[in-house]
């Protein structure tokens, strides 16, 4: 990834992208979080899986079944989202609770990574593989 390749319009569209991307997540985390340090916990935890789902996505061939698989992906990533979230929770001493079923969860999470990689693949850089 040699950025001095990358056209200007595509550093900034990228560099929007992750601004919005990160500004979901310490909303999503703020609102669902008890304390400041799990929200801040869970937003980088979002933005990092994002990462790799964008990553992942940039992999997977285009076609009719892309954001089906890209939505397969993305709710593996909200597994690895609840239960990363879990051993926050543990460090952090929080019984204080306001967590959701796994279940739900981890497929709200993973579809919240869908839209986002989704938006990217739309609005993003094709060429940030």
């Amino acid at each position: 990834m040699n950025s001095a390749r990358w056209p200007n319009h595509m550093k900034s569209r990228s560099i929007i992208f992750w601004s919005l991307a990160t500004l979901v997540w310490l909303v999503i985390s703020y609102l669902y979080h008890p304390s400041i340090p799990t929200m801040l916990a869970g937003a980088l935890l979002g933005v990092g899986l994002t990462a790799l789902i964008a990553w992942s996505g940039s992999k997977i061939p285009a076609g009719r079944l892309w954001l089906v698989k890209v939505l397969l992906v993305s709710v593996m990533a909200g597994l690895m989202n609840v239960t990363a979230l879990d051993v926050v929770y543990s460090l952090l001493a929080a019984p204080e609770g306001n967590r959701y079923i796994l279940p739900v969860e981890m497929v709200a999470s993973g579809l919240v990574f869908t839209l986002l990689v989704f938006a990217r693949s739309r609005f993003g850089s094709q060429q940030e593989n």
